[in-house]
């Protein structure tokens, strides 16, 4: 039988197109191999071969232990369940383990950052990956408080922060506020002190993170939100302006903060007899912010905007609240989609009763979701990018054996 030899480029093209946990078992293989599929160009080629794939995410309550929504079906990463559920065992909020409670406390570009009630000792991990470092407590008393992460132009991690809020001080004229934060960096594995300054008084603690920035809603200061990098050198917040601060305040606009692409996305729709009229905006790196969308669509009654497709800002998903149930909204097709009712959106889960429930506290009472008349901070977006390299391990720090933390918090269940 004649052999069929195929050159290095037909093979990593193969590879290119296979689900990532696929691609990963073909490093043990060759050297030439595991050297290839760990480089720049294999992750370029193998991104641009998936951009159409699904993707997993999920949209969470905030405390992140309940998924409302989840998209599974990731082709990228053959993925057959949410991520949610791929937290392990030994991180679940669920007897006898109650005196060993953990919180999932936020996400970051495939990330979790999950702390242990006892003794307040944190965990940074990729629940697909199975990879956990764990975080030392800090030499202060602060409270955990924010998880930011760095990412490369291909949108792969760097390194993670974890942010932690010692105190909150008010100016002498009651006009600011300074941020005592404790930092601990992956880069160093060490923690820090820094004082941060907003110009703005920050009436609540509320707030939403993407990649290294952390932004907050609520300000003395109408029509606004703070936001700081908290990877650049800078002490200072930055205070950005809604687009539409200073004028269209109709009070039947329904407005929502969220993010897509990297990127926040500021949405407001209205809901007309004949037409909905959408509007979407994003925010540019220079703080501006560009219209993508201004449109007209076919009025299906009110509709919160809850999220926008993490890869797609042409998607928005939508919470009918008359008829509760969620929509999807093509803006560049300009249609609707209820989902739950089509074949075609089997991969997407809705936990009915929970979110129902949700969205009627939400929207029954607006005064704690609601600055400017913007609905904000209402789910967290746990969402898988197209590409993970391992979890960036600070120095002297060992990957977790989760099985084995398992054995351990058992143990110590058994000696109380």
């Amino acid at each position: 039988m004649e052999t069929t030899h195929f050159s290095e480029g037909i093979v990593m093209e193969i590879l290119a197109r296979l689900p990532l946990r696929s691609t990963a078992r073909f490093k043990s293989v060759r050297k030439a191999w595991k050297s290839t599929l760990e480089s720049a160009y294999f992750r370029r080629l193998f991104v641009s071969l998936h951009n159409n794939s699904s993707s997993s995410w999920s949209l969470l309550s905030l405390s992140g232990s309940e998924e409302y929504i989840g998209f599974h079906g990731c082709e990228t990463w053959d993925l057959q369940k949410s991520l949610a559920s791929c937290i392990p065992p030994s991180f679940q909020r669920i007897p006898p383990f109650h005196f060993y409670k953990f919180n999932h406390e936020a996400f970051s570009n495939g990330l979790v950052l999950i702390e242990e009630q006892s003794n307040k000792a944190c965990y940074v991990g990729n629940p697909v990956l199975q990879q956990w470092v764990e975080i030392p407590p800090p030499p202060d008393s602060s409270r955990l408080f924010g998880f930011v992460t760095r990412v490369d132009e291909d949108g792969v991690v760097l390194s993670f922060k974890v942010v932690r809020l010692y105190q909150v001080r008010l100016s002498n004229d009651y006009v600011s506020h300074s941020l005592s934060v404790s930092l601990y960096s992956s880069d160093t594995g060490m923690w820090t002190s820094k004082l941060r300054h907003c110009p703005c008084q920050i009436t609540n603690i509320s707030f939403m993170t993407l990649n290294g920035t952390i932004y907050f809603y609520y300000l003395s200061q109408a029509g606004a939100f703070a936001a700081h990098d908290f990877y650049s050198e800078s002490d200072q917040f930055r205070v950005v302006y809604y687009s539409d601060h200073s004028s269209d305040n109709n009070p039947e606009f329904i407005r929502s903060l969220t993010t897509s692409r990297g990127f926040v996305m500021y949405i407001r729709t209205l809901a007309q007899e004949e037409e909905t009229v959408f509007k979407v905006w994003k925010l540019n790196n220079d703080d501006s912010w560009q219209l993508l969308w201004n449109l007209g669509l076919p009025s299906i009654g009110t509709n919160v905007p809850m999220a926008m497709h993490p890869f797609d800002s042409c998607i928005v998903y939508l919470w009918s609240l008359q008829n509760r149930h969620l929509v999807t909204c093509n803006l560049r097709a300009r249609n609707y989609i209820i989902l739950g009712e089509n074949d075609e959106h089997q991969d997407c889960v809705i936990d009915q009763p929970s979110c129902e429930k949700y969205m009627d506290d939400i929207w029954g009472s607006k005064t704690s979701h609601w600055d400017y008349g913007v609905s904000i901070r209402v789910f967290i977006q746990f969402v898988f990018p197209r590409w993970m390299e391992s979890v960036p391990r600070p120095p002297q720090v060992e990957m977790i054996d989760t099985t084995a933390l398992l054995s351990y918090i058992t143990s110590m269940q058994k000696e109380e």
